[in-house]
């Protein structure tokens, strides 16, 4: 069970390595989740914290990533002027931006026009629910529900059951619930921890050799990172702590934000 982040130990850590690899979530991590994705922009003031240890030149050296269900050009939005500093990786890690590059997985892009045809049947179904929408993010489809209320999101859970189950008996596409959304992603091994190591082998090519690894998350599609990535630190953000394989936590999107600061003092 994680405990709480020893932020002075663990910075002393830090400031002793030479390379620091800091993976990060979006929505619940850097910024809290809103009833409206579309509004959940990174503050200014932290978005010139990421910018600062994205440029240190002195050891530690930082490589900073952003890792999020959201596609990259949503990320982009979101994220600002700053993204132009970081490494990006949306779809949970479908598509990656980094060194200058764009990958996107290519069994995800062959399998375009069968998510339009899901899309559009859970559009119909969705025609009763004016407070959840379908977002269409490319390569996979998000049905948000966070303005409904619980028994209203039972409901619609219900209603959609069937829908779903022959989604899922199609073979085609993977379902997993996160925080008040569902995603529907191509059924591929490719999960955010084959993001991160896409991620770290970018930083390797770009000189970062055994860094230190770090990746803070609030959702259940993080703990693949936990999990699955050789040697990372784990922070899970906000609630939901209790199952983590994480060994350290924090209380939300305010604590990380305080700890970067810190970082950025070091």
């Amino acid at each position: 069970m994680p405990v709480p982040l020893p932020r002075q130990s663990l910075s002393g850590a830090i400031g002793s390595a030479a390379a620091v690899l800091l993976y990060l979530d979006y929505d619940g991590t850097l910024v809290p989740i809103r009833s409206d994705p579309s509004q959940c922009r990174l503050p200014d003031s932290l978005a010139g914290v990421l910018q600062r240890l994205a440029e240190r030149q002195a050891a530690p050296v930082f490589d900073l990533a952003v890792i999020s269900g959201r596609s990259l050009d949503d990320l982009r939005r979101q994220l600002g002027a700053v993204a132009t500093h970081l490494s990006l990786a949306g779809n949970h890690g479908l598509e990656i931006a980094s060194g200058g590059q764009i990958w996107r997985h290519p069994e995800a892009e062959a399998r375009r026009p069968e998510l339009d045809a899901v899309a559009e049947l859970l559009g119909e179904q969705l025609s009763r629910w004016p407070l959840a929408w379908l977002e269409h993010k490319g390569l996979s489809l998000s049905l948000h529900s966070r303005a409904l209320a619980p028994d209203q999101r039972q409901a619609l859970a219900q209603q959609l059951l069937p829908v779903l189950d022959q989604i899922q008996a199609d073979g085609l596409f993977r379902l997993r619930r996160g925080r008040m959304v569902l995603e529907i992603r191509p059924a591929i091994d490719h999960t955010k921890a084959h993001a991160v190591q896409l991620l770290e082998r970018s930083a390797a090519a770009r000189g970062l050799w055994e860094p230190l690894r770090l990746y803070c998350g609030d959702d259940n599609t993080d703990e693949d990172v936990f999990s699955n990535w050789p040697g990372v630190i784990g922070v899970r953000v906000g609630p939901g702590w209790q199952g983590s394989s994480a060994p350290y936590r924090l209380s939300g999107p305010a604590g990380v934000a305080q700890w970067l600061r810190l970082l950025d003092r070091i």
